[in-house]
Formats: C-alpha cells, sequence, structure tokens
C-alpha cells in the first residue's frame, strides 16, 4: 500500500509517499517540498523531489497551491507511483473536527464550512483536496488537523477578555496551530533529552517560510500557543502581521477595506514583506540587512524582538524549560536568527555554544547549547508527514489484501 500525504503550507507544499508493508516502519517511495508557492519572493518557485533515489528540481511557475498539486501528481504518475490512500494537512477544522476524518460527501461539506477560518491555509488545502479527487477517484482521502494539538489548553490561556457569551455562540477563543508538527517534536524531544513527554517542560519554535508560532508545552500537551483564534495572531511571519491593535483593524474598515479586503491586507500583504517592502523571505531579509538595507535591518530586529517576547513570556509560565527548540524551514537555516534570539539570555539558563550554531549542517538533529546551559538548545528538523501518516495508519486496513 502506498500512502501520500500532502503538508500544505502557506507557500509551500509539501509531500510523501510512504510505503506500508505491514513489516514494520513504513518505507519512504518519494518525497519533496515545492517552496515559494503563490508568495512575494525574490527566489523562483521551485520543486524538489526524490523518488525511488532519484532526485531532481523543477523551476516553474506555482501561483496556487493547486497548480503545485498536480505537478506533484503528474510527477507521481510519471514515475509510476501507485496511491492507494491520501492524507491531507487541515489547518483549522473549527467545532466539525476534533480528531483525523475521512473524507466522505458530509464531512467535505463540513470541511468546506470551515475555509474562513484559516484564510491562507485552509482554501489551499481544499483545492489540493479537490484535484486529489479529481485525480484519484475511489482513492480514500482523510484531513488531518494542526488545531487538535490544543485541544487541552487551559481556559485562561484560551478564553479572550470579552462578553463570554459572545464567544461561546462565536467559537471566539484560542485555538492554537502547528500542531501536527508540535506532535511530532515533543516525541522527538522526549527521545532525544530521555525523559517521559509528561515529565518535560518545553519552548517549540516552529519557524516557517509562511506561518510561525512558538507553542508552550508541558505536563505532555500544549498549554500555550502565540497564535490565536487564527493563525494571523502572534510572530511576525512571512505576510501575516501577527500580533496588532484590534483598532488598527477597525481603521482599516473605517476607510473604506470591506472585512474580506482587511483580512487579506493582514494575512497577505503584512509581516516581512509590508514591514520592509523587500521581500516575505527571512533569508532574504537577513541579507538585504547585511548588505545596509535600513528597512530589512528593521524587519529583522521586529522579527526577533517578537519572538524573543514570546520565548520569554513562555519560560515565565513553566517556571523554566528543559529545552528551547527550533524547527521548520526558518528555525533550521538561520544561525543568525537563533543567535539572536538566544542573546544575553543567560538570565534564562539558556546559554548558546556559537560554534555549535554556526556549523549546524540544516539537516540532522542536533543540541545547540553549551555544557553549562540550563536550558537545552535543540534544532530539530520537523516530519508533519510522518505525523500524519501515523494518524492515518490507525484507519487504514492492513497492508497485505486490502481493498476498498
Amino acid at each position: 500500500m502506498n500512502v501520500l500525504i500532502f503538508n500544505c503550507g502557506s507557500s509551500s507544499q509539501g509531500f510523501t509517499v510512504f510505503h506500508r508493508n505491514g513489516n514494520g516502519g513504513p518505507e519512504i517511495t518519494a518525497h519533496g517540498k515545492a517552496r515559494n508557492v503563490a508568495t512575494q519572493t525574490v527566489a523562483e518557485p521551485v520543486l524538489d523531489w526524490q523518488i525511488n533515489g532519484r532526485t531532481g528540481s523543477i523551476r516553474t511557475e506555482l501561483p496556487t497551491h493547486r497548480m503545485a498539486a498536480e505537478k506533484i501528481l503528474d510527477l507521481l504518475q510519471k514515475n509510476e507511483v501507485r496511491i492507494d490512500a491520501v492524507g491531507h494537512r487541515f489547518v483549522n477544522g473549527g467545532t466539525f473536527f476534533q480528531k483525523t476524518a475521512f473524507l466522505d460527501d458530509r464531512a467535505m461539506e463540513q470541511l468546506h464550512s470551515c475555509l474562513n477560518l484559516a484564510p491562507i491555509h485552509n482554501p489551499n488545502s481544499w483545492s489540493v483536496i479537490e484535484i486529489c479527487r479529481e485525480r484519484l477517484p475511489g482513492v480514500p482521502q482523510y484531513a488531518v488537523f494542526d488545531t487538535a494539538f490544543h485541544a487541552q489548553m487551559p481556559a485562561e490561556n484560551t478564553a479572550y477578555a470579552i462578553p463570554q457569551e459572545d464567544a461561546h455562540i462565536n467559537g471566539w477563543r484560542k485555538i492554537g496551530f502547528h500542531g501536527l508538527s508540535y506532535q511530532y517534536i515533543s516525541k522527538r524531544a522526549a527521545f532525544l533529552l530521555n525523559k517521559p513527554p509528561e515529565q518535560m517542560k518545553l519552548i517549540m519554535c516552529h519557524l516557517g517560510t509562511g506561518g510561525s508560532s512558538v507553542c508552550a508545552f508541558r505536563g505532555g500537551h500544549s498549554v500555550d500557543t502565540s497564535m490565536g483564534y487564527s493563525p494571523t495572531a502572534g510572530l511576525v511571519m512571512s505576510t501575516r502581521s501577527g500580533d496588532l491593535d484590534p483598532e488598527i483593524v477597525l481603521d482599516l474598515i473605517r476607510r473604506g477595506m470591506s472585512p474580506d479586503q482587511a483580512s487579506d491586507y493582514l494575512n497577505k500583504k503584512c509581516g516581512l514583506i509590508g514591514l520592509s517592502g523587500y521581500s516575505s523571505n527571512l533569508g532574504e531579509i537577513i541579507d538585504g540587512a547585511e548588505n545596509g538595507n535600513k528597512d530589512c535591518e528593521l524587519t529583522f530586529k521586529v522579527y526577533v524582538n517578537r519572538l524573543r517576547g514570546y520565548i520569554g513570556s513562555f519560560l515565565y509560565e513553566l517556571d523554566g524549560a528543559d529545552a528551547l527548540i527550533f524547527t521548520d524551514d526558518a528555525g533550521i537555516k538561520f544561525a543568525k536568527m537563533r543567535e539572536a534570539a538566544c542573546r544575553n539570555a543567560d538570565f534564562f539558563g539558556l546559554k548558546l555554544d556559537p560554534g555549535k550554531n554556526s556549523s549546524y549542517d540544516m539537516k540532522s538533529e542536533a543540541c545547540l547549547s553549551t555544557a553549562d546551559s540550563r536550558v537545552q538548545i535543540w534544532v530539530i528538523p520537523t516530519d508533519e508527514e510522518r505525523t500524519i501518516y501515523d494518524e492515518l495508519s490507525a484507519l487504514l486496513p492492513d497492508a497485505a489484501g486490502e481493498k476498498y
């Protein structure tokens, strides 16, 4: 059995095909990622892939996630990779979905009603699901939801200071996102630190090319996170504003924007690209700052300052931590960002080893802190596709002789 996993980000489209043979862990038949999808960046869109030991890159226009998914399906078909089931990352399932769901017609109706809950994620994932239903008729599909990981956050961390009757009726509460990544990272951290998850305190920073967030983890589950009711809140992101005074949103509407236009503005025209006027890519912002671009210098400082604020807040909330973990593309790639985030943090027990940080290979799991750092500092590449596969694996029939 071959299980195709689609991991749809705001500016990327990852995929993995796992071969499930019933004899231990799954084997990876195909893997890859489309980058710079439907986004503003100096770098051109690219689809990197590995299939049965062969590798390649396709440089092509990728204006939509649907088109990226089509090119991935074309690639798999060309290489004769059979698909028996498909799993999709879906960021926000609202009140309809608290666990992994088989996508029958009823579930598709409910899923469609959730599109506005994550406006630059859910519609993208929906478009990928649609193309898979068109191209792979009869192949069962499932959705796995980022929001489930944060379901046990305490009420004091999920409630907004608004009339609770309105909040209850409308579902206005902190929900949290990037749960699939945090689920994987917390399991890997338990293994690497040789400590049961229930006994660990972690601060996990999922810093992506599109969306970014921080999660405080204690007692085996998420207790707080930087994103809120929507993925727009929290850190400065590639095109999303992050935390913002609500009166600014009201001013946008008072000056003539419709609510949908204001949402588009906050989700697609702010963040790194809005502040810098240069790029939505953190690496290009860092390069611009190093080359004397003052707007990029300010943008990098704002990005780091917001990140440090959440790390410090969660260290206080958890009363210390066993580890601070950086993950996803930006968390792994940019040593200068990690150095800036951990600078002058000895008071909190955070000591980054400059040599380990600058020489990190961007591939492996690695501890980058000094020997005397009370809080270990780790870089752990995430694997959301494996988390999605594990969720599906419990629902799929046995690998031998399965029929749909």
